[in-house]
Formats: C-alpha cells, sequence, structure tokens
C-alpha cells in the first residue's frame, strides 16, 4: 500500500463520517514517502479553528500497540481524538486492502493515548500515521459538544463511493 492510498482511505472515511464537529477535510503535504520535509497528511478543520491532522511517517522500531480507549477523549486531547476516531472508522468499515490497525505509542512522544496509527496492509506494507494537532482561534470546549453522535451506515459503504484523488507531487 503507498502512502497516498492509505490517506485516500482516510480522508474517504472522514468525509463519510460526517461528525458534526469537522469542519472541512484537506490534503495537504507534497512528500510520496514519509520521512520528506513536506509530509503528506490528512487535516480535520474543527468548528473551534483547531486542526488535527494525520501525516506519514516513518514507522519507528519501538513502537508498542496500545488498545482502543473505551472513554471518550476531551476535545483538548485533538491528536489523541483524531487517531481513535479513524480507528473507529477503520472498524466499521473494514477495508479489504488492510490486514490489520492498530494505535501505538513511539518512545519520545507524549500523548495521552497514542502518537499513530500503524496500518498493516495486506500486500505486507506497513504506512504509520502520527497524530499531530494545532489550536485555534477560541479555546476547546471542556467536553465533547457531540456526545450522542454515531458512526453513520455510509462508513460501511465507504469503498462505493469515489474516492479522493491522490496526493500527488503539487505543480511548480
Amino acid at each position: 500500500m503507498q502512502v497516498s492510498q492509505a490517506l485516500d482511505m482516510i480522508e474517504a472515511l472522514l468525509r463519510a463520517a460526517e461528525h458534526p464537529d469537522i469542519t472541512a477535510v484537506q490534503r495537504y503535504g507534497r512528500d510520496a514517502q514519509p520521512g520528506g520535509q513536506s509530509p503528506a497528511g490528512v487535516k480535520a478543520l474543527h468548528r473551534s479553528g483547531s486542526a488535527a491532522m494525520l501525516w506519514a511517517a516513518v514507522p519507528p522500531r519501538d513502537a508498542t500497540p496500545v488498545p482502543l480507549p473505551s472513554d471518550p477523549l476531551p476535545p483538548r486531547w485533538r491528536a489523541a481524538r483524531i487517531l481513535v476516531l479513524a480507528h473507529q472508522l477503520l472498524d466499521v468499515a473494514r477495508p479489504d486492502q488492510l490486514a490489520q490497525w492498530e494505535l501505538c505509542r513511539q518512545a519520545g512522544v507524549e500523548s495521552p493515548i497514542a502518537a499513530a496509527l500503524r496500518l498493516n496492509a495486506r500486500d505486507g506494507s506497513v504506512v504509520y500515521l502520527r497524530g499531530t494537532s494545532a489550536g485555534g482561534t477560541s479555546r476547546e470546549p471542556e467536553t465533547d459538544p457531540f456526545p450522542d453522535w454515531q458512526i453513520p451506515e455510509g462508513v460501511r459503504e465507504w469503498h462505493l463511493r469515489v474516492n479522493a484523488p491522490s496526493a500527488g507531487p503539487v505543480p511548480a
């Protein structure tokens, strides 16, 4: 699985989720492989103006799997929330291209839950998506503003929709 294919999948799932706190989903970065100066990723913009990003990184050897948390995470933990949301969406969508996905901790990365989402493709390749966030124009709510939101049925059928275009090099 190529990085662009993994990001296509994540972008399509985030769009299909129609989460009421996410106002836009955007692709960014120019690198086709992890580890470059302009890592490719998917950004979810939130009502508060903050952003949560999943971007391709080189998988560290010391990344260790962690369980999916059972309790909802506060909005101020945007990076952890986007990782958990992506994992939950994958649990519902069950993409044929993936053999497994798991949240991971990473040495040197402080995070309340996980630092990344490791995607193990059926072709034997691994795509490692780091979760990060950026603050917005207003303060994050203390509690989830949409606690009753449920993953919609459309997430199960995400692959039937036209996939988003691949993130390729941007012409100069």
